[in-house]
């Protein structure tokens, strides 16, 4: 068990109240990536209300996320080693709530922008405040099935956003919400994105609840001193034969699945003439049933890879998994609504996996003094090259390659591929750089 070695919590974190915290923060990734990836289903009315290009419709869905990283989210994943984390992820909850439902009140692109880029909040402290409370929650052996279910709120969070958001937008219309005070009258889309923002205020009070587990590196005592945050990042830099590939692969993998999630709504309605709320409860019901079967084997899979090769072999298994993930940018060739929805979803499967073996690499090879800085630098790389690469890419191509939107599946289909096939061949160097003796 783990000990808080703070002022008036000392009492022991038991194996319940551990799988408690990690059953918050699997609610607090499915409600962020949800604030964060609804847009994606409301391409086409969100462009018409704001009259808005796709190219300014892709820097909304990702470009807005990477300003923030850089002047915001790599410091904060530095705080995140040596602040409370409970507290930090409370203000990051109330402030990206708080975005989202502005951002159903924008008026422009630069009003949505705004809004955007502070819902990116919600990914620059979650994921370094849920990842080292995990870590130190579990022994690395046992954090695969931890890090599975957290991991898998942001898989099942698309699929969840996609349909909640389409029965949004096909009772909207209907009146259904015309009592509501505010927002009853608001278009469908703007609708949506005031009450998803709201539930975040539910994550806030369940956090209330919960206490700051202590740094793994403080309640356990050994022969090894402590490092200094300088010397931990001289270590990362020292092994950048393996973080440079590794970061790498991660980034173009990020890029490769925003493909799917990103443009897979647009293109149903566009390929084969779907309503865009039927479209969202389609690929959110694949997303689902795809992200359900990836966390049930990711809890099994990931520990045994892990106990059988290491962090070598877990990276590995990432190789493998880019390779597995491109059949979801190739819904073009499916000649059939109902097989373009499976084969858009797989990416949930796929990336479920692949998620909770990158975060168990990290946090089994970095260094704990900046284990926090590592996984914001996860976050980063993934959303500065895949939310936002990857859809202006698909965008670029769309609009000014093959000048127009109906060739959005071949845009798709060629950044994907390209993607995939560079972030396997980066993990698989990556892995063969990982030394046995990198475990913390």
């Amino acid at each position: 068990m783990t000990r808080l070695d703070q002022p008036g919590t000392d009492r022991a974190i038991g194996p319940a109240v551990a799988w408690v915290t990690v059953g918050t923060l699997f609610l607090a990734q499915i409600v962020s990536t949800i604030d964060r990836g609804m847009l994606a289903l409301v391409i086409d009315p969100v462009r018409r209300d704001l009259s808005i290009s796709e190219m300014q419709f892709a820097l909304l869905q990702g470009f807005a996320f990477s300003i923030f990283y850089v002047t915001v989210g790599l410091p904060l994943g530095a705080v995140a080693d040596v602040v409370n984390r409970r507290r930090l992820l409370i203000g990051g909850i109330v402030i990206w709530s708080a975005a989202t439902i502005a951002g159903g009140f924008a008026q422009g692109f630069g009003s949505m922008f705004a809004s955007r880029l502070f819902i990116g909040v919600g990914e620059a402290v979650l994921g370094p405040c849920a990842v080292t409370m995990i870590s130190d929650l579990f022994p690395p052996h046992r954090r695969g099935r931890p890090m599975a279910l957290y991991v898998f709120g942001s898989m099942i969070a698309y699929g969840l956003g996609s349909l909640v958001s389409g029965v949004i937008l096909d009772l909207a219309p209907k009146g259904v919400f015309a009592g509501l005070p505010i927002i009853g009258e608001l278009a469908p889309w703007r609708i949506a994105f005031a009450l998803v923002g709201a539930s975040g205020l539910l994550i806030v009070i369940l956090l209330f609840l919960l206490r700051e587990p202590a740094r793994r590196s403080d309640a356990v005592t050994g022969s090894e001193p402590k490092l200094s945050f300088a010397e931990g990042l001289g270590l990362l830099a020292a092994q950048r034969g393996v973080f440079l590939p590794l970061y790498g692969s991660l980034a173009l993998y990020a890029m490769g699945g925003s493909v799917a999630t990103g443009w897979g709504a647009v293109f149903l309605t566009r390929a084969f003439g779907y309503h865009v709320g039927a479209a969202g409860k389609g690929l959110g019901t694949s997303q689902i049933a795809w992200s359900v079967a990836g966390a049930l084997v990711a809890s099994v899979v990931v520990d045994r890879v892990g106990a059988r090769s290491g962090a070598r072999g877990r990276t590995r298994l990432a190789g493998a998994l880019s390779l597995l993930g491109i059949p979801s940018c190739l819904p073009l060739l499916s000649g059939s609504a109902p097989l373009a929805m499976v084969m858009l979803g797989e990416i949930m499967l796929v990336s479920a996996i692949y998620g909770t073996t990158m975060l168990s690499v990290i946090s089994e090879i970095t260094p704990t003094k900046v284990r926090g800085f590592a996984v914001a630098l996860y976050a980063f790389v993934m959303t500065i090259i895949g939310a936002s690469l990857g859809p202006l890419a698909v965008a670029w191509l769309t609009e000014s390659v093959f000048a127009s939107p109906a060739a959005v599946g071949r845009s798709m289909a060629i950044v994907g591929l390209c993607a995939f096939i560079a972030a396997s061949l980066l993990a698989f160097r990556a892995a063969s750089r990982i030394t046995s003796d990198q475990r913390n």
